[in-house]
């Protein structure tokens, strides 16, 4: 959900938090930002591997996002169904879902994210997955994520049964996060160096 309005100065906080985070994804080298998303990538399929979950929902990261298309398309080759959010009536404000079939199937959507091409399923659809991966600027050993402040996974996460998994670069694992009573905690941070369970 978007941020309480009722807080302004949390929203100040968590504002001015996503601006210096995304300054710094920014500027990180795209050298490294490769060389990181592949390590991330490894770590989280060799986890997942060893899961053995049949559904995954995912998301396809856009901008200086960690990396996961690479991501999607591995667990996609490897019999995982996967699920990818998905814009409806040509905009983000109602969440839903869609079946990764392959980069071909891919279509552009609002804001420039990319998308599926096929049916759309409804919200509660993410139930069925096992292993939720979720965006996000930061997060905490506590499980705390600072989201990218549109509140499309806040609504999301209260209808997963699975574990939800953050991605991260390293330094986005911070020591505490400004979050009000409506940011969705996760299960797991995963960054290019390790798979962290959260503790609350």
């Amino acid at each position: 959900m978007p941020d309480d309005p009722d807080d302004p100065a949390l929203i100040a906080a968590k504002r001015a938090l996503r601006a210096e985070l995304r300054r710094r994804r920014d500027a990180r080298p795209a050298e490294r930002r490769g060389a990181d998303d592949r390590a991330r990538a490894d770590v989280l399929l060799t986890r997942l591997e060893l899961a053995g979950p049949a559904c995954i929902a995912g998301y396809l990261s856009a901008g200086s996002e960690p990396g996961t298309l690479a991501i999607v398309h591995r667990l996609a080759g490897r019999g995982f169904e996967v699920l990818l959010p998905a814009s409806r009536d040509g905009a983000w404000a109602e969440p839903a879902w869609a079946r990764y079939s392959g980069p071909d199937e891919l279509q552009l959507g609002p804001r420039a994210i990319s998308e599926p091409r096929g049916d759309r399923l409804p919200a509660e659809a993410v139930a069925r997955a096992q292993v939720v991966l979720c965006p996000g600027l930061a997060g905490t050993a506590r499980g705390e994520r600072l989201g990218r402040g549109g509140g499309w996974y806040d609504r999301v996460l209260p209808l997963v049964t699975g574990t939800r998994v953050l991605l991260l670069n390293d330094d986005e694992v911070l020591e505490a996060l400004p979050v009000g009573p409506l940011d969705a905690r996760v299960d797991a941070i995963v960054t290019p160096t390790a798979f962290r369970e959260c503790r609350a």
